[in-house]
């Protein structure tokens, strides 16, 4: 019996055309795009995308007993404001059910991308 080897690559956006080819493709998977850096391919097929240090990743914490709400959005604005200064476009910023900003953070400006579970891994 003859096999055929699958061959699946990763490798850098070419342009704004395989962005766009990307941007459908996830669409039509019912999926969004979130910063990509790289497209994957398998036997030469558009089949997924990797954000790879596009997006940073703010975690945040603030006391819950000593800082007030009206802190909490001071400290958020100065914090996106630095994030600006350094060049940051969009970041994910997590946040438990738990916490007392998860009801407020679409009011905020933040796009709920729905629930997940957050996996770290140290090197």
């Amino acid at each position: 019996m003859n096999e055929t080897l699958h061959r699946s690559t990763i490798e850098p956006i070419a342009g704004p055309d395989e962005l766009r080819d990307l941007l459908l493709a996830a669409a039509s998977d019912n999926h969004v795009v979130i910063g990509a850096s790289h497209v994957i391919r398998k036997d030469g097929e558009l089949v997924g995308y990797a954000s790879i240090g596009s997006v940073p990743m703010v975690n945040v914490w603030l006391d819950s007993k000593r800082v007030k709400a009206l802190d909490s959005l001071r400290l958020l604005r100065a914090g996106e404001v630095l994030a600006r200064d350094l060049g940051v476009r969009q970041y994910l910023m997590p946040c438990a059910h738990t916490s007392p900003f998860f009801p407020h953070m679409e009011r905020l400006g933040f796009k709920r991308l729905g629930f997940t579970s957050l996996n770290w891994k140290g090197f």
